[in-house]
């Protein structure tokens, strides 16, 4: 007795046509989906660029509080490359702090009481970071830090968030 194959080598090929077809229609459903352009990047920064502010920027008032330049000698944060030494740059940026319309006034007063201590409060954290915070182009670690420190000095219901802009990092 002899066994033979009941498949159609013609069942076999349309079947894998049909398949195929599938693919390529699911692929083409996909990218072109909303979102899968190339502005997807740009809208994200955008969102999270809002993200960052509790309030409307039309609700706000930008204070600035100063330009600072500041020397940093950098060291690698990861373990496997603390021994390579360490980066010295120089981080130049104006600093400004977000606050609302009524709160600006009192936080102008806080900050030339306080401005020797918010000074060395902000050139002591700049000092201390790593080369991975300098290298985040959003400097969100730096923002976050500074933020958290000049509530204590400037009231801690007046500072919504702190501003980083002309922000340059160059090597020494």
């Amino acid at each position: 007795m002899s066994y033979q194959s009941a498949v159609n080598p013609e069942q076999v090929c349309d079947r894998t046509q049909a398949v195929w077809s599938l693919a390529a229609v699911l692929i083409v459903a996909v990218v072109s989906l909303p979102g899968c352009g190339g502005r997807a990047e740009a809208r994200l920064d955008d969102y999270l660029e809002e993200l960052e502010f509790d309030a409307s920027f039309d609700l706000v008032k930008e204070v600035q509080l100063g330009s600072y330049r500041v020397p940093i000698a950098a060291r690698q944060s990861s373990a496997y490359q603390q021994g390579r030494g360490i980066t010295w740059m120089q981080l130049k940026f104006n600093l400004f702090a977000v606050v609302a319309p009524e709160d600006e006034s009192a936080l102008r007063a806080a900050w030339e009481r306080h401005q020797g201590m918010f000074n060395d409060t902000v050139l002591s954290t700049c000092r201390q970071m790593s080369l991975e915070d300098i290298s985040d182009p959003r400097l969100a670690a730096l923002k976050s830090r500074l933020t958290d420190l000049a509530r204590p000095i400037l009231g801690e219901n007046r500072v919504r968030q702190i501003l980083l802009n002309d922000i340059v990092c160059e090597p020494l």
